[in-house]
């Protein structure tokens, strides 16, 4: 004895249901996991003191024109909302532009 050659309207609609929570459980389980190694890698790199290399000393510079410093303030708050720490906790060196 086979399959039947059609599926009624419930089933269809079961068999859709079923398969759309398949995936969106899949998608969650992706977005948590995620979530739970970005925790674990920032922990690891505070444990392990990343940050500004041990050498680095605080130099004189020349004043930097008004424009600029625009500039380094919007990539200095961009990088500190990527690391998920306050400005105070590095040092910008220098900008090359790629």
């Amino acid at each position: 004895m086979g399959a039947p050659e059609y599926m009624s309207f419930m089933e269809s609609l079961v068999t859709t249901v079923i398969g759309m929570s398949i995936v969106f459980l899949a998608l969650i389980f992706l977005a948590v996991f995620v979530m739970v190694v970005s925790k674990v890698v920032s922990t690891l790199e505070a444990k392990l003191g990343r940050g500004a290399p041990s050498g680095a000393t605080l130099t004189e510079t020349k004043p930097v024109p008004k424009s600029e410093a625009v500039k380094v303030a919007v990539i200095a708050a961009a990088i500190s909302e990527e690391r998920k720490e306050p400005l105070d906790s590095f040092v910008i060196t220098k900008i090359q532009k790629i």
